[in-house]
């Protein structure tokens, strides 16, 4: 446990959720084994956490501050082929090429871009058109 600066809308396709629900799923228990040399200290894990909305960008029209949102485990950019077939694992943006793995996630580690997870009392949730 840490105190961490809350985020901030950084993009103006950003939003700031209060988490209000969070846990450990199977996949946040390879971070403690297999994957842990990839977390760097103080890092946020955590992903699929659901919250309310407390502020959005500019340009976010979607959802407003008040509603109620889960948050996927990965990162997809929501216009490229993949994500038009619903595939948005697989979204062509967001791919991690350097470590050969596919859309960027929600905290799991520097082998997928290291963007912060939802086990926090708030969080920052991209929506990128290009990798975070």
């Amino acid at each position: 446990m840490d105190n961490v600066p809350d985020p901030t809308i950084q993009e103006p396709t950003d939003a700031v959720v209060r988490i209000t629900t969070t846990n450990i799923c199977g996949s946040d228990l390879h971070l403690y084994e297999v994957l842990g040399p990839f977390i760097d200290e103080g890092y946020v894990l955590g992903h699929e956490p659901m919250g309310i909305v407390e502020e959005v960008g500019r340009d976010v029209t979607h959802v407003s501050p008040g509603d109620r949102v889960v948050i996927p485990f990965n990162i997809s950019c929501g216009h490229c082929f993949m994500c038009h077939q619903d595939l948005h694992s697989q979204c062509e943006t967001t791919q991690v090429h350097e470590q050969g793995m596919g859309a960027s996630l929600f905290g799991f580690a520097n082998l997928y871009v290291n963007v912060p997870g939802g086990q926090a009392e708030f969080f920052a949730c991209p929506r990128r058109s290009s990798r975070p």
